[in-house]
């Protein structure tokens, strides 16, 4: 893309607005520093990753980067061997690991495939970060005290140091023997040494060493010399503190020397996701979005986002090449036209920077090979060139350069010269832009190019709505129309002496035209009103199509969920079968009972299950309440309600207890007796007090299992064995969680180790 383009569609003018939306100084110059696209496969890569990550975030909401360090200087310094970072160093490259073990964390958890090559760059090393948190205070951006055993002792040496120096020179400046030559009653330091402030004239009453005198000459700061030995001591041990710091971060420099192309790597995997979060932002902000990538131009609902961004009123255009590659704009000379073309002309670039544009979704644009502009007065006072001239050569240098990939916008094709002359000009470059099949969107006021548009099948034409009550243009495009530049309306409106205007239209060649163009106005603006009509019942009919969608996905939704309802109903009701069977057994051990019968009373029960809810749902409900005897209906088995609550009752048939819809069961006026006997036989054969499930598959287990369990319930057997291995454990542990889930209480436990350990459980029934 030619830099002259790229200014005067304001592209660095955009990237410069779009860069504050970080905070971060490395972002910040990559924005700048951003360049359209012409590689489609490059171009589409970056799409696809932008893309992703703006849903990403517009899923969960957030992403965890806010502000990060700048580490190019400490990664250079990490390179050279031997080198030794600053605390400040450290402390940057430990902020650097947590940020990006918080980004890798956050993207582990989402899916992603156009981010998955950025993912694989971030590393992570808590315990790194962890070494860093221990060793150095980030508050005071200094080795922490008990960073190693040595500086711990050492600090602790030089505080009882200060501590005996101080308490020393806090005795000579409150001793009466020295009060008449203290200058001032402070301690100080001077040369790395404590002092104390003595007037010059008396110097000689104090021992020790002068270290410093004031810029007044009035005052010397003398080290006494009681404390010489201790200050000596405590520059020694200063040093020594000098030599462990540095110790320790020459330790941490070589261990993230270690880790140094993970950091690297992250570092730069940081830059790149906020340069992405930077662009979602601005999407978000604006509501931008990637229009589909097509052979046409098919800008809807297109915003100028720099408008966008500096809250400018503007309304929304259509930008339109679809049927036709190149557009001719008409309208009146108010600035309507320009903002159409550089609203196309921003949001191509951007697009070709892989950052979303402010239109409607459902919006098409090609990827261009060439975005060229001739707006503005391109007069050249260096060069000595006219405006007509500057164009000229614009121009000239735009036609030797487009292809059929590329995009043309021209503002006011030719101005700056004879009219009927320009005219003749323009469409001679019309015809070469045809030859070329470019797509364009060119602006004019010439009848003769309006007229040559309207001949040509190339070219569409369209005008700028224009409001004459303020003067000012609607920005909406109005697609195979011919606007009025309207030089006569707006200098009525302003006030110009009507006779001057009268005087002036006599002169206007082709008065016709402008009727003819009038009418042709007045056409469009009959077709427009019936279009909005059309389009009006349109969303009508698409709302009502919605909202008979809406019902029927809540009517299958409730459906569903009454079904739902019914099978736990269904789940409950085998449950208490189930207990009811063995209470039943426990009641009868005295008596014969077969196991068969057990099974022949449960199948009657889920019988009466599968019928037990009418499918007509429309029958009158009958007045039910507490306390009456009831039947399902089409059933003979009667029982009592014991609760009803809403549409529900509680129902209790010969102690099993469900709950069943009201409209499901009717009254009984008579007790009935109740069709629903077993005969208790005696077929019991002995079983043994183990089972061998060894070599069963799951399934098989459970099954042999539950039957083993039956007949030893009915012959008492409260102790027995069952035979699972060891194997991989999935056996074992489906027995236990069976066992957990019975409807009376068991007790079990691994067996001794002599007589099968873990392969072997011990049931108790109790």
């Amino acid at each position: 893309m030619r830099l002259k383009d790229l200014e005067s569609l304001e592209y660095f003018k955009f990237l410069q607005l779009l860069s504050e939306f970080t905070g971060n100084k490395l972002t910040k110059e990559k924005i700048l520093n951003t360049k359209p696209e012409k590689e489609e496969k490059v171009l589409l890569q970056n799409i696809q990753k932008t893309e992703e990550f703006l849903n990403i975030v517009n899923k969960e909401g957030y992403f965890p980067l806010t502000e990060y360090p700048d580490i190019t200087e400490s990664l250079k310094l990490l390179s050279i061997e031997d080198s030794i970072l600053s605390v400040q160093d450290i402390i940057d490259i430990g902020n650097i690991l947590f940020i990006s073990r918080q980004i890798k964390n956050f993207l582990s958890n989402v899916e992603k495939n156009y981010l998955l090559d950025l993912y694989k760059k971030i590393g992570s090393s808590r315990e790194v970060e962890k070494i860093i948190n221990d060793t150095v205070d980030k508050s005071t951006n200094s080795i922490k005290d008990n960073a190693s055993t040595d500086l711990s002792r050492i600090k602790k040496q030089i505080k009882d140091t200060e501590k005996n120096i101080i308490s020393i020179l806090e005795k000579i400046l409150h001793s009466r023997q020295f009060e008449d030559i203290i200058q001032d009653k402070i301690i100080t330091i001077r040369r790395d040494r404590f002092v104390i402030p003595v007037k010059t004239n008396f110097s000689s009453k104090l021992k020790g060493i002068i270290q410093d005198k004031s810029s007044s000459g009035q005052t010397l700061y003398i080290e006494p010399i009681n404390i010489i030995e201790l200050n000596n001591n405590l520059s020694n041990l200063k040093i020594e503190e000098s030599i462990e710091i540095r110790r320790i971060l020459k330790f941490i420099t070589d261990l993230l020397r270690e880790k140094y192309n993970m950091i690297k790597s992250s570092f730069e995997a940081i830059i790149e996701l906020d340069y992405l979060y930077t662009k979602v932002k601005f999407a978000k902000k604006v509501n931008a979005v990637f229009p589909k990538i097509s052979d046409k131009i098919n800008l809807i609902q297109a915003k100028h986002p720099i408008f966008l961004l500096k809250e400018k009123n503007f309304n929304p255009i259509d930008l339109i090449a679809t049927e036709k590659r190149a557009v001719i704009i008409t309208g009146s000379n108010t600035g309507g036209k320009t903002v159409a073309l550089k609203t196309l002309g921003l949001n191509a670039l951007l697009l070709q920077s892989a950052i979303p544009i402010p239109v409607a979704e459902e919006s098409e644009i090609p990827i261009f090979d060439g975005i060229y502009a001739d707006i503005g007065d391109m007069q050249s006072i260096e060069q000595d060139l006219s405006t007509y001239s500057s164009h000229i050569i614009n121009i000239k240098e735009i036609l030797s350069l487009i292809t059929d990939k590329s995009l043309l916008l021209l503002d006011e094709l030719i101005p700056g010269t004879d009219p009927d002359e320009a005219s003749a000009i323009g469409i001679g470059i019309l015809h070469k832009i045809k030859e070329k099949k470019s797509f364009a969107f060119i602006t004019t006021h010439f009848k003769k190019i309006k007229m040559f548009a309207l001949s040509d099948d190339y070219f569409e034409v369209a005008s700028v709505g224009f409001d004459l009550e303020t003067l000012k243009p609607t920005y909406k495009l109005y697609y195979k129309s011919v606007g009025q530049s309207m030089a006569f309306s707006i200098a009525k409106r302003l006030g110009l002496d009507e006779e001057i205007l009268k005087i002036a239209e006599n002169y206007v060649e082709n008065i016709d035209l402008n009727k003819m163009i009038e009418a042709l106005e007045n056409y469009r603006k009959l077709y427009e009103e019936q279009y909005y009509q059309y389009l009006k019942l349109r969303e009508e009919f698409e709302k009502e199509k919605e909202k008979y969608k809406k019902l029927n996905e809540e009517l299958e939704r409730k459906k569903k969920e009454k079904w739902k309802e019914e099978l736990k109903e269904a789940e409950e009701f085998i449950k208490n079968l189930r207990k009811e069977g063995y209470r039943i057994i426990d009641s009868l051990k005295e008596k014969e009972l077969s196991a068969r019968d057990l099974e022949k009373f449960i199948k009657i029960k889920k019988e009466q299950l599968k019928t037990a809810y009418p499918e007509d749902k429309n029958i009158q409900i009958e007045e039910l309440k507490e306390g009456d005897k009831v039947k399902i209906k089409g059933k003979s088995q009667i029982g009592e309600i014991i609760t009803i609550r809403e549409d529900k009752a509680n129902v209790n048939f010969g102690g099993i207890k469900i709950w069943i819809n009201l409209d499901n069961l009717e009254k009984v006026e008579k007790e009935e007796k109740s069709k629903l006997d077993f005969k208790i036989k005696k077929d019991i054969k002995p079983i043994p007090t183990y089972i061998n499930l060894i070599g069963k598959t799951k399934e098989e287990a459970i099954k042999e299992l539950s039957e083993y369990i039956d007949k030893a319930v009915l012959q008492g057997i409260s102790t027995f064995r069952i035979i699972h291995g060891y194997g991989s454990g999935i056996l074992r542990k489906a027995v236990r969680e069976y066992l957990d889930n019975l409807p009376f209480k068991v007790r079990y436990e691994d067996a001794p180790y002599q007589e099968g350990g873990l392969g072997v459980t011990i049931v108790y029934i109790e």
